[in-house]
């Protein structure tokens, strides 16, 4: 797996039009703040970085029955963005993911008792800092909602994310508890999914993401590769400097190819 975030408050968009999809630029314009589509302009950035870290220098995206975009030119690789007030982030795997970056503000505590689990609005309560753990449950289950392709379509209280911290030495253990339909209780889901959770930004944000598949954060360098590889500690910060070099080294490549008719 790829993972990858960034800062793009001091994006230019002006200067990347030519960098993003069509599609990309007439949803932009609906938007109404600067940074809205500084937020929409980057993701698609930070996704067209990441794809070209396994080779991928022209994705075709298309759409799911549920609206989810994927890759019809590399079905294989699955992907998924999330943005938050300044940052973007980016997951890409070689089986479903989701992922999730949240501004850590005030806890909405409203919220978690009403659409929250009761174990999950304890573990809140219990919580010496109540803003971090309700923003802790909040992406990890919106990393869930997202990995499965129905995102909000999911009811938040479908299912509830245990958080068992008794192992010290391998840390949290996070499982997914789903509703069983015939008693309307809690069950271990039969596929359970892995997680990983972050403090990014100067700790200012959470960072979650989920994944049928094994977390990792090496990219495979081989052209079209599959995103699969060894554990990485924690999601890669790329820089707004860096991912715009990446950009347009990637561009000039991609008109370069056309000028010679490959």
């Amino acid at each position: 797996m790829l993972l990858y975030y960034t800062d793009v408050s001091k994006l230019d968009i002006n200067q990347t039009h030519h960098a993003v999809s069509l599609d990309r630029l007439e949803k932009t314009a609906r938007y109404i703040h600067q940074k809205d589509k500084k937020l929409s302009i980057g993701a698609e950035l930070l996704l067209k970085y990441s794809l070209n870290q396994i080779g991928i220098s022209n994705p075709v995206f298309d759409h799911d029955k549920y609206g989810k975009p994927f890759l019809g030119n590399h079905p294989h690789v699955h992907f998924n963005l999330s943005h938050s007030e300044d940052y973007v982030a980016c997951a890409v795997s070689d089986s479903p993911v989701g992922v999730d970056i949240e501004h850590i503000q005030d806890a909405e505590l409203d919220i978690a008792r009403h659409y929250f689990f009761g174990s999950e609005y304890e573990h809140i309560q219990n919580s010496p800092r109540q803003e971090r753990a309700f923003f802790q449950f909040w992406v990890l289950k919106e990393s869930y909602m997202k990995m499965t392709g129905l995102g909000f379509r999911m009811a938040l209280d479908e299912f509830s994310i245990d958080i068992n911290n008794s192992s010290r030495d391998k840390g949290a253990r996070i499982r997914v508890k789903t509703r069983n339909e015939n008693t309307g209780g809690l069950e271990l889901a039969d596929k359970q999914p892995e997680f990983g959770v972050w403090s990014v930004a100067g700790d200012e944000y959470m960072l979650a993401v989920c994944s049928e598949g094994k977390i990792n954060q090496e990219a495979n360098s081989k052209p079209n590769s599959k995103p699969n590889s060894k554990p990485n500690s924690k999601p890669n910060l790329i820089s707004l400097d860096d991912l715009l070099r990446e950009t347009e080294r990637e561009t000039m490549e991609i008109k370069s190819q056309h000028q010679r008719g490959i």
